[in-house]
């Protein structure tokens, strides 16, 4: 302790500072997000960061999205349609009896339900931790605990407004056609500036509305 009349000693600053600064830095350590765009020893270094700090913490309330294949309900109906078309209108096959060769449609549905029911199986949680004010995307994989990590780790403010953004990259394959893809993520806007985001490791348009329309509700209470 200093004496009343003494001079401010530059090594209690100095500590005080480095308290400070080591402080800080844990408290950043505990959020952001595993992107892709890092080192691998960047990538999991932050992931054993968040799973330390996260995975096992309870969340107040949360909302679980489960993983689907894009555009496998229109195959389904699709092979259905094609298959009950080809049996019909042919006089010598009936849906319950087909030709050899018109029951690809079938042989389609089959492999692709179970891989459909597998990816299923995995989903991905919004948690909510009202204390810390935080959003937790926690990943829930079938492969054993190297699938089940946390991938994002948001601190939020009453009055954050959340949006959802999209890119849409386009390029030519060997072939010479055009192709396309689309990615999604979530930004944080505070005080009118975009300050954080998060999100893109789900990359799917309709259930990060749904992650946004969670969190707004948490925010608001």
């Amino acid at each position: 302790m200093q004496e009343e009349g003494q001079a401010n000693s530059p090594f209690w600053n100095a500590a005080d500072e480095d308290k400070s600064d080591l402080q800080n830095k844990q408290e950043t350590e505990r959020y952001g997000s595993t992107s892709p765009e890092l080192s691998y020893e960047a990538y999991m270094e932050k992931q054993t960061i968040l799973n330390d700090q996260w995975k096992d913490t309870v969340p107040d309330d949360m909302i679980m999205m489960r993983y689907e294949i894009g555009g496998a309900k229109f195959v389904y109906i699709g092979c259905t349609a094609i298959y009950l078309l080809m049996t019909i209108s042919d006089g010598d096959a009936s849906p319950i009896s087909p030709l050899r060769e018109q029951i690809w449609p079938l042989v389609i549905i089959a492999l692709l339900a179970p891989l459909e029911y597998l990816v299923s199986r995995q989903y991905h949680e919004v948690r909510w931790h009202a204390e810390d004010m935080t959003a937790v995307i926690y990943h829930k994989g079938i492969f054993g605990e190297s699938s089940c990590f946390v991938a994002s780790a948001t601190k939020l403010e009453p009055g954050d407004e959340l949006v959802v953004n999209s890119e849409t990259h386009q390029w030519r394959n060997n072939d010479g056609e055009h192709k396309s893809s689309t990615s999604y993520w979530i930004e944080v806007h505070r005080g009118g500036q975009q300050c954080d985001t998060f999100g893109g490791d789900v990359n799917d348009q309709r259930q990060l509305l749904a992650t946004v329309d969670f969190l707004r509700q948490k925010i608001s209470q």
